[in-house]
C-alpha cells in the first residue's frame, strides 16, 4: 500500500511539474525537433520534398548550376558537380592513374575494371576524408564524376575515340557496367559517389561537336547508339546522365524531350539527373540557333529533362525569367531541383559523417602498393599482341633476358609516359617504356637509347643550306642540277639546265623558254653529305605539281596538289554540313636517317599540266644540341624497340584526325630502322586505330599498348620479356585505310562499319590478339536448343592450353541469324576472360541471353525477339570462329 502511494505521489508531482511548465516548455521542444530534411530516420523523398519547400526560387536556380551556391540559412553548403575519373581522379592533385578507357576496354576483363572504379572511388574518400579532418567539412568535388564515355567509336578519326570502350554495344555496356557500380558503390543505403555516363547520345565528331546533327534511324539508335547507356541506367543504377552537345535528327540533345523523357526516364526508368556537356546550354542559341533567347533555351532544356548545367550559365541565370513570362512551370523547376537534391542525400551530404560507411577509408589507400599494383595489372591484361612471327626459327616474343646482351630503344614514345585525356597526376613516380626496359633488364644487358627529335611546329622551316646539298657525290659547287623540259614526263631534250642553289620554284624565277599553256616536268638532282648524325625532316610543297623524291633510288615522298572536295550529304540533313573527307590530306614530308660521312643521292622530280610547276624543299637538320644517332649501336644491338603511335597532338578531344596513318615521317622511320638491324619490335602507343599496313607485313613482332597508365613501362616490359603472357583484345575494328571507311558524318553502321557490317578484309579484326601459348577448343553445348524470348542459354566448351605457357584466353561468342532483311554478320552476345594453364583443359561456361537477340520494330516501336534459328558461334575473335552451333528460339 505505500508502494502504490509513493507511485501516485510521483505522478502527482510530474504532472504539476507539467502543468507549471506550460507553453514555454512546448515551445523548446519544438525548437530541439531537427527540420524533417535533416532526419536521417525518414525516407529520402520525404526529405526533399521538405527541403524543396524551404528553398527560395532563386537558391533553387542556383543548384541548376555544376558549381552551386549554398544556402547559409539552411546549413547547406556550396557543391561542385564536376569532375572526372575517365582513369583515376583527375584534376585534384596526386592519385593513381589507370591507364585509358580504350585499354581498359582491351583488358575484356569486366571483374578487373570493377576493382578498379572501386579503387578510384576509395582514393576519393580517402581524400575527402583527409580533407574534413583538416578543413572541417567534406569537399563535393569529390562525389561526382562525369564519366563513363560510352558512345559508340564508330570511326577510327573521332578525336574521343581513345576515352571509349571500343565500336561495339555490347562490350561497352558489360565494361561500363562495372565501372559505374564500382563508382556508385553497393552500399544498400548511400551512394560511395554518381556515375555519369556520356554523351547521350550519338556523340561522335569533335570538328563540329558544338553544332553537328547527327541523322540516324530510330532502328540504328535503339540497337547500336543506347544500348550501353540503357545498360548503365537500367543494370547499373547510374545516377547522372550527360547530354550530347551535338544534335539529333534536328533537336540539340539538350533540348531534345523525346531523349531525356520518353527514352531516358519514362522508357528506361532512370531515376537520377541530367546535366549538360560544358556550355550546351549556351549552344542552343549561339551554336544550333534552336533557340532565340538564353530564356528560351532555359525553359527548353529543362522541359526537355535537363536538370543541371555545366560552363554556361544560362539556366542559373535564365529559369526564374523563364518562370515569370510562363515559358515554364514552377511544378518543372521543382522537379529537376527534387531530381538533383536527391542524389546529393543519396551522397549522406545532410547526414552526419560517422554513419556514412565511406568515412572510414583511410587516405592511404590514395597511390597505395595494391592501387600501383593494380594499375600495372591493368595494364599488363590490356596489351595487345598483335603479330609475333617467328626469326630464326624462333618467336620473336618474348625476349630472354639472359640471351641478349644489348637493346636499343627508340622512337617518339620511348622516354615520355602518355597518359591520354583526363588524367591526375600520377601518386608514384610513373614509369615510361625506356625506365620499365632498364629495370628489367638488372643490368643483366645493356640499354641504349636514341633521342627522338620532334617535328617542330614552327613553319620557318630552313632553306636547303650551302655544305650539305651537293650537285653531285664528289661535287664541289653547292646545289642541285636542274633539267627542265617541255613536256609530261620528262622526254625530249631539256628546254633549260641550271644548277639551283635553293629549291623555290615559282612562275617568277623559272627558267625562260617554258611552256606557259602546256606541260612541264623538272628534274632535280644531287648529293646529300650531312654534318652530323640523326634525323632530317624534309618538307615539300607543291600547289599546282605532282612531284616525289627519291634517296639512293628509293621513293621517299610522294605529293599531289590538294583539292578542296565537297562531300556529298542527303539533302536537308546537317545543319551545317561539313565533313573530315572533305579535307583530303597530301603527303608533306619525309623523315631520313642520315649519317655522317655518308653521302645519298637525292632526286626530285615534278610535273606539272600547264605552265612551270611551284615546287618548294626545305628541311628541319638534327638540333645542334641533340645526342647523334648510334648507327653502330643499332645495326649491332640485338634488337630494336620502336616505341611508335601518336599522342595528345593527334588523339584528343576537340580535333579530329583526317587519316589514320602514324604521324608523317613514322612509317619511313621504321622502314630505314629496318635496313640498319631487322631485328625490330614495334611497340605502339595511342588510343585510336592505327593504319600500319607496311608495319604488319614487314616487322616481326607488333605490341599495342594503347595509353598505359602510370605503371605502363613496367607492364610493357612485363610482356615483353615474358613475365606476363599477353591477352588484350581489340575493341575496335582496324582498318586499312580511309578507302574503308564511310564519310564520317554518316551515322549508319549499316552502310560497312564495325565488324558487323565490314564486309572487306581488315587490318586487324574486333577481338583479336595473340598470346604466347595456344589454345584449343572443342565440345560445343548448349543447356537447351530451344529456347523462348525470355531463356537464357548456358554455352559450355572445353579449353586446352597446348601450349608452353600459362596463359589468358578470351573466349567470345557470337551470334548470327537471318530472321530479318540487312541482320549485321554476327552480333558479340557473350564472352569470358580465363585463364588457363599450360597442358590444362577447363571447361567453360557462358551464359547468353536470349532477351539479346532482339531487333527494333520500327512499325511496332518496340523491340521483339524472332522466332527461328540462330548460329552461336564461339571464337578467339570476331574472324576467328572455332565452334558454332545453332538453337531455336520458338515464337511466343
Amino acid at each position: 500500500m505505500k508502494i502504490k502511494t509513493a507511485v501516485l505521489t510521483v505522478a502527482l508531482m510530474a504532472l504539476a511539474a507539467a502543468l507549471m511548465s506550460g507553453p514555454a516548455r512546448s515551445a523548446d521542444a519544438a525548437k530541439d525537433k531537427k527540420p524533417a530534411y535533416l532526419d536521417y530516420t525518414l525516407p529520402i523523398d520525404a526529405r526533399v520534398a521538405d527541403l524543396v519547400k524551404r528553398l527560395t526560387w532563386q537558391e533553387k536556380a542556383s543548384f541548376m548550376n555544376n558549381n552551386s551556391s549554398g544556402v547559409p540559412r539552411l546549413n547547406i553548403k556550396p557543391y561542385e558537380v564536376w569532375n572526372e575519373a575517365l582513369h583515376g581522379v583527375a584534376r585534384l592533385g596526386n592519385f593513381t592513374v589507370f591507364p585509358q578507357a580504350v585499354a581498359m576496354a582491351s583488358t575484356w576483363d569486366p571483374d578487373l575494371i570493377y576493382k578498379e572504379a572501386t579503387a578510384i572511388s576509395d582514393e576519393a574518400w580517402g581524400a575527402i576524408n583527409r580533407e574534413t579532418k583538416t578543413k572541417g567539412f567534406p569537399p563535393t568535388r569529390y562525389l561526382t564524376w562525369w564519366s563513363p564515355t560510352i558512345n559508340m567509336a564508330r570511326d577510327p578519326r573521332w578525336g574521343r575515340t581513345p576515352e571509349t570502350y571500343g565500336e561495339d554495344p555490347f562490350l561497352t555496356g558489360r565494361i561500363a557496367l562495372s565501372f559505374v557500380r564500382g563508382i556508385q558503390g553497393n552500399d544498400k543505403k548511400y551512394l560511395k559517389s554518381v556515375a555519369t555516363p556520356k554523351h547521350f547520345a550519338a556523340n561522335n565528331e569533335e570538328h563540329n561537336r558544338l553544332y553537328g546533327n547527327a541523322w540516324i534511324a530510330e532502328k540504328t539508335l535503339r540497337e547500336y547508339y543506347f544500348p550501353a547507356f540503357r545498360t548503365c541506367v537500367q543494370e547499373g543504377g547510374a545516377m547522372s546522365v550527360m547530354g550530347a552537345y551535338n544534335a539529333v535528327n534536328g533537336v540539340p540533345c539538350n533540348a531534345n524531350r523525346w531523349l531525356l523523357t520518353d527514352v531516358l526516364r519514362n522508357e528506361w526508368g532512370f531515376k537520377g539527373f541530367v546535366v549538360t556537356d560544358c556550355g550546351a546550354g549556351g549552344n542552343l542559341v549561339s551554336q544550333h540557333k534552336y533557340a532565340k533567347s538564353p530564356e528560351e533555351a532555359a525553359a527548353m532544356a529543362v522541359k526537355a529533362g535537363v536538370d543541371v548545367e555545366c560552363g554556361s550559365d544560362v539556366m542559373r541565370g535564365s529559369i526564374i525569367s523563364s518562370m515569370k513570362q510562363r515559358m515554364i512551370t514552377k511544378e518543372e523547376i521543382n522537379l529537376a531541383v527534387t531530381r538533383l537534391l536527391k542524389a546529393r542525400f543519396m551522397l549522406g551530404m545532410f547526414d552526419p559523417p560517422e554513419i556514412i560507411p565511406f568515412s572510414k577509408i583511410s587516405p592511404s589507400v590514395i597511390g597505395s602498393p595494391a592501387h600501383k599494383e593494380l594499375t600495372r595489372q591493368v595494364s599488363r591484361e590490356s596489351i595487345v599482341l598483335l603479330k609475333n612471327d617467328k626469326v630464326n626459327g624462333v618467336p620473336m616474343l618474348p625476349l630472354n633476358v639472359n640471351r641478349i646482351k644489348s637493346v636499343t630503344v627508340v622512337g617518339p614514345n620511348a622516354n615520355v609516359l602518355q597518359y591520354g585525356d583526363y588524367s591526375g597526376e600520377a601518386a608514384n613516380p610513373p614509369v615510361n617504356p625506356l625506365e620499365g626496359i632498364i629495370a628489367k633488364s638488372g643490368g643483366k644487358f645493356e640499354v641504349n637509347h636514341s633521342e627522338w627529335q620532334p617535328l617542330p611546329f614552327a613553319r620557318a622551316y630552313l632553306p636547303v643550306p650551302d655544305g650539305v646539298i651537293w650537285t653531285s657525290a664528289g661535287a664541289t659547287e653547292p646545289g642541285l642540277n636542274a633539267e627542265y623540259f617541255n613536256s609530261a614526263n620528262f622526254d625530249g631534250v631539256p628546254a633549260a639546265k641550271r644548277i639551283d642553289k635553293e629549291l623555290y620554284l615559282t612562275a617568277s624565277n623559272a627558267p625562260a623558254g617554258l611552256n606557259e599553256a602546256g606541260p612541264v616536268s623538272v628534274r632535280w638532282k644531287g648529293a646529300i653529305k650531312p654534318e652530323k648524325s640523326g634525323m632530317y625532316y624534309f618538307f615539300a610543297t607543291s600547289r599546282n605539281s605532282d612531284s616525289e623524291m627519291y634517296v639512293n633510288g628509293k621513293l621517299n615522298m610522294k605529293f599531289e596538289p590538294v583539292e578542296k572536295k565537297k562531300t556529298a550529304v542527303k539533302a536537308g540533313a546537317p545543319l551545317r554540313g561539313d565533313d573530315l573527307n572533305a579535307k583530303p590530306e597530301k603527303r608533306k614530308a619525309a623523315l631520313l636517317l642520315l649519317e655522317a660521312g655518308k653521302t645519298y643521292d637525292i632526286e626530285l622530280r615534278s610535273k606539272s599540266e600547264k605552265g612551270a610547276p611551284a615546287v618548294r624543299l626545305t628541311w628541319v637538320p638534327p638540333a645542334k644540341e641533340s645526342t647523334a644517332l648510334g648507327f653502330d649501336k643499332i645495326r649491332n644491338s640485338d634488337v630494336i624497340i620502336a616505341f611508335m603511335g601518336i599522342g595528345q597532338e593527334d588523339d584528343r578531344e576537340g580535333s579530329d584526325r583526317d587519316n589514320i596513318d602514324l604521324p608523317l615521317g613514322a612509317d619511313e622511320y621504321i622502314q630505314q630502322l629496318r635496313e640498319l638491324n631487322g631485328n625490330i619490335i614495334v611497340v605502339l602507343i595511342n588510343g585510336s586505330p592505327l593504319a600500319i599496313n607496311w608495319m604488319k607485313e614487314n616487322i616481326a613482332a607488333i605490341v599495342e599498348a594503347w595509353y598505359p597508365g602510370e605503371q605502363g613501362g613496367n607492364a610493357i616490359a612485363d610482356v615483353l620479356f615474358g613475365d606476363y603472357n599477353p591477352a588484350g583484345r581489340l575493341t575496335m575494328t582496324h582498318y586499312k585505310g580511309l578507302g574503308d571507311l564511310p564519310p564520317f558524318n554518316d551515322y549508319e553502321i549499316s552502310r560497312g562499319r564495325t565488324y558487323m557490317y565490314f564486309k572487306n578484309e581488315p587490318l586487324f579484326p574486333f577481338g583479336y590478339g595473340l598470346s604466347y601459348t595456344t589454345f584449343k577448343y572443342s565440345g560445343l553445348s548448349f543447356d537447351r536448343k530451344t529456347a523462348g524470348a525470355a531463356d537464357t542459354v548456358k554455352v559450355s566448351l572445353k579449353v586446352v592450353n597446348t601450349g608452353s605457357r600459362d596463359g589468358d584466353e578470351v573466349v567470345q561468342i557470337y551470334v548470327s541469324d537471318k530472321t530479318g532483311p540487312d541482320r549485321p554478320v554476327k552480333r558479340l552476345r557473350g564472352f569470358l576472360r580465363v585463364n588457363v594453364k599450360k597442358g590444362e583443359t577447363k571447361t567453360v561456361s557462358i551464359p547468353i541471353y536470349v532477351k539479346d537477340f532482339e531487333y527494333w520494330n520500327d512499325a511496332k516501336k518496340k523491340f521483339e525477339v524472332l522466332p527461328g534459328k540462330y548460329e552461336i558461334q564461339v571464337g578467339a575473335s570476331s574472324a576467328d570462329i572455332r565452334l558454332k552451333d545453332t538453337i531455336t528460339v520458338k515464337a511466343k
